[in-house]
C-alpha cells in the first residue's frame, strides 16, 4: 500500500494526455523523396535525450510547450478532429523499486476514476525491443464527445515511458493507422 501511495503522483502525470513538443527532443527528417526538384519529407524521427526515439509520418506536426509531454504530434489534415500522439518520460525513484506491474495496477485503478464513461477495450503485454510493455485501448468521454485512447507504457532504467494516441470521434481509419504506427515505432535506447 505504501508503494501505491508513493506512485500516485507519477500516475497523475502519466495520465495527462495533453499533446505537445516540449524541450529535450529533436525532430530530424528521415526518408526524403524528391519530386521534380522539390523535397518532400515522408517522415521524421524524434530522438530524445531522455532515452527513446519515435518515427512520425508526414501529415503529423509537432506541438511545442505542452506541460508534461516530452514530445507531441498532431495530425494537420483532421479539420476539426485533432488526433494526437504524445510521449511522456518520468524519472522513477530507484528506492521505490516500481515494476511495470505496479504501474499497470495503479493506472487501471485510476482510469475508472479519471475518465468519464471509461470502458476498457483491450490490454496486451508486448515488447519494445527487449523491454516488456503494456498496450491498452480504452474509450471515454473527452472534450466534445467520445474519445478512444491507445496507450503503451513501460519502465526501463528507472524511467516510465508512456506513449499515447488520442483519437476523438470522427478520426479516420487512415489517421488511426498512422497513429498506431507512431506508437509501434517507439524505440528505447
Amino acid at each position: 500500500m505504501k508503494r501505491a501511495t508513493l506512485l500516485a503522483p507519477l500516475l497523475l502525470a502519466a495520465l495527462s494526455l495533453t499533446p505537445a513538443l516540449a524541450q529535450g527532443a529533436a525532430a530530424t527528417p528521415a526518408t526524403p523523396a524528391a519530386a521534380e526538384g522539390t523535397r518532400t519529407v515522408e517522415a521524421v524521427t524524434a530522438t530524445s535525450s531522455r532515452g527513446y526515439s519515435i518515427r512520425v509520418p508526414a501529415g503529423w506536426i509537432p506541438l511545442k510547450n505542452v506541460p508534461g509531454a516530452d514530445v507531441a504530434f498532431i495530425n494537420r489534415d483532421a479539420g476539426t478532429v485533432r488526433p494526437t500522439v504524445t510521449v511522456q518520460v518520468q524519472d522513477v525513484d530507484p528506492k521505490l523499486k516500481a515494476t511495470l506491474a505496479d504501474f499497470r495496477d495503479l493506472f487501471a485503478t485510476q482510469l475508472g476514476r479519471d475518465v468519464p464513461k471509461f470502458r476498457m477495450l483491450g490490454e496486451k503485454t508486448i515488447k519494445l525491443g527487449s523491454t516488456p510493455a503494456i498496450l491498452w485501448t480504452y474509450l471515454g468521454d473527452g472534450d466534445g464527445g467520445m474519445v478512444r485512447w491507445t496507450q503503451v507504457f513501460t519502465v526501463k532504467n528507472n524511467r516510465l515511458f508512456t506513449a499515447t494516441l488520442v483519437q476523438p470521434s470522427g478520426t479516420t481509419a487512415e489517421q488511426i493507422e498512422e497513429g498506431r504506427a507512431i506508437l509501434t515505432s517507439l524505440t528505447l535506447k
